[in-house]
């Protein structure tokens, strides 16, 4: 091993980046720990653990994404720090600091008041087989019965896709769950809807999507849902992860997207690559 000119003493190599401790510590080295820390954060982060199938899911085109999820299939896709979502719930943090203040503002204006703001508060949606499925509303209004979610994301897609096309299925359903979960714990819910910030405009750049409740919506995904899992457990994993459809939902952000692979059991190389068998199937069970 070669020693440092200067300081004489042996170089190592730490990250690809050589090195040598004698002397000044070098600034890239230095911003590599604290990446090192950042992205630990980042892939320890409560999200990036979940096992079990959430409202943020239910909603999803690709059945053989829920297959995965429901079987408790180990994702192949490792993509990395997720930095987009990490910033995500770094805002959803901060909008519920702003709400909570917010309600207890009100109750030290007022002993008397009534509970308005509900911030972050799990609920009980329904169940899938003998799981019972909760999830984490953002923000619930008991005075006016309106469920609202807030989405972080970019002024081109409020532009181009949420202004004109409304929220899409995926969010739409999350928030109807999000509903069923308030009126099943007794709350009236007239209202819900999804807030779309951006992470590269400014705060006047945000689009609100709200529809009346509906709780067949909520129900619906679950009956989907539940259909996946009795056939995950009349059939297995294996037989019938390969024959749940397919659909275009961003696969390569898919845990378990693996190009060119063919044990869909496993993993999927991605949409389209459903039979005309996974569509009949898909059918029976109601999806």
């Amino acid at each position: 091993m070669s020693g440092c000119l200067i300081c004489l003493e042996p170089i190592i190599e730490y990250n690809g980046i050589k090195v040598h401790p004698g002397c000044t510590p070098n600034p890239n080295i230095l911003a590599t720990e604290l990446f090192q820390m950042i992205e630990a954060s980042i892939v320890g982060q409560p999200r990036s653990q979940q096992r079990r199938i959430g409202p943020s899911e239910m909603g999803v085109a690709c059945d053989r994404r829920i297959g995965y999820r429901l079987a408790g299939v180990d994702p192949v896709n490792d993509r990395g720090a997720a930095w987009k979502p990490y910033v995500g719930t770094a805002v959803h943090e901060q909008m519920a600091n702003v709400m909570a203040k917010a309600e207890l503002e009100r109750f030290a204006e007022d002993h008397d008041t009534s509970q308005r703001w509900l911030v972050e508060e799990r609920v009980s949606v329904g169940e899938i087989g003998d799981t019972e499925i909760t999830g984490s509303c953002d923000l619930f209004d008991v005075h006016n019965g309106a469920v609202w979610d807030w989405k972080f994301t970019t002024r081109n897609q409020i532009r181009e896709h949420y202004r004109p096309h409304g929220p899409g299925d995926q969010y739409r359903i999350q928030a109807h769950l999000y509903g069923r979960g308030y009126a099943r714990a007794g709350y009236d819910v007239r209202t819900v809807g999804v807030i779309f910030m951006t992470r590269d405009g400014e705060f006047t750049d945000r689009h609100v999507w709200h529809e009346p409740y509906d709780e067949q919506i909520a129900v619906d995904a679950l009956t989907r849902a539940s259909g996946i899992q009795a056939a995950l457990d009349a059939l297995g994993p294996e037989f019938t992860i390969p024959t749940l459809a397919t659909a275009d939902a961003h696969c390569r952000f898919c845990s378990w997207y693996r190009p060119g692979q063919t044990n869909n059991a496993r993993s999927c190389a991605g949409h389209p690559t459903g039979t005309q068998e996974a569509k009949t199937l898909s059918q029976l069970i109601g999806a």
